[in-house]
């Protein structure tokens, strides 16, 4: 789909979690962050999240209750005291996003210096440790925060190919609490990983980075549209890097591509133990089996 820069696309997002247990669990609580934020470049238009859970012959309808927390993520979170069998979790979002690769800062300006603003997205954290394998990429030192907007963009895009071209995407080999080491270790791994290892390089040349959860519109095999995305068919990870004049700027080393329309943004942290979908618990020595279905359309 062509889009004039600085145009509008709408887009539809339905993500469905379903957890299945061997035996009634009790006690649960769960977070959600599945709803899209606002911001300079995406416009909510319409959200709802839909909780419930049951058994073989009841269902029931779970009242949440939403917050904010610390990175300005919307929160759903909920609680069930009573046994249940299955837990069914629904998000529903219509979008407009824009075809643009930044807008500004997001906030009013701060006076201080990035490195004090922007301390903990230059520090290391639990899913992006420090590594010596970062000093491995090539071009890792060539992005500078004195370079101008298109150079930026450029040296961007550049660290970002690298791990494109340089790791296979492959769910086998990496997990959820996978440390960037092991994407550098077995030569593949999936978004989260990616964009772990390229918020690794950012921070090691000194640029302020964060992880960013969300969703990316997959036109698929239409080549009318654009060439098929990777992760899709999931939630998607990408990263923002931030420049002291231009703002946050998104790339997505998955896909190797600045971050334009196609992306949703639901969540921001310092890595993927910040913002992931779904967090929780519950009491019960059970089998549980998830089932994760996310469909993105392109609606005008």
């Amino acid at each position: 789909m062509n889009i004039e820069k600085g145009g509008h696309a709408r887009l539809q997002v339905s993500h469905s979690t379903r957890f299945d247990y061997s035996q009634p669990v009790i006690l649960a609580h769960n977070e959600i962050r599945m709803t899209p934020l606002q911001t300079g470049l995406q416009r909510v238009l319409d959200t709802q999240i839909h909780v419930e859970c049951g058994d073989d012959s009841s269902t029931s309808p779970v009242k949440t209750v939403s917050h904010h927390d610390h990175f300005a993520n919307i929160v759903h979170h909920f609680d069930i005291a009573a046994p249940h069998r299955y837990l069914q979790i629904t998000s529903r979002s219509t979008i407009e996003t824009t075809h643009a690769i930044c807008c500004g800062p997001e906030a009013e300006l701060d006076t201080r210096p990035y490195q004090q603003h922007w301390a903990e997205f230059l520090a290391w954290s639990p899913g992006v440790p420090k590594l010596a394998e970062y000093q491995s990429v090539p071009s890792a030192h060539e992005i500078r925060m004195d370079m101008n907007k298109s150079e930026f963009e450029a040296a961007l895009v550049e660290v970002a190919s690298y791990f494109f071209r340089t790791f296979r995407f492959d769910p086998d080999v990496t997990h959820v609490h996978s440390s960037p080491a092991e994407l550098f270790k077995q030569g593949g791994g999936v978004c989260q990983d990616m964009a772990h290892a390229l918020i690794g390089v950012l921070r090691t040349a000194g640029i302020p980075a964060r992880y960013v959860s969300g969703y990316i519109y997959d036109p698929g095999t239409d080549t009318q549209q654009g060439t098929h995305l990777r992760g899709a068919s999931a939630s998607h990870a990408w990263v923002q890097a931030w420049h002291d004049k231009f703002g946050w700027i998104g790339v997505d080393p998955t896909n190797d591509k600045l971050v334009d329309w196609q992306y949703v943004r639901t969540a921001i942290g310092r890595d993927y133990f910040d913002v992931p979908p779904i967090r929780g618990l519950f009491r019960g020595v059970v089998e549980q089996h998830m089932q994760v279905a996310v469909q993105v359309t392109l609606i005008d």
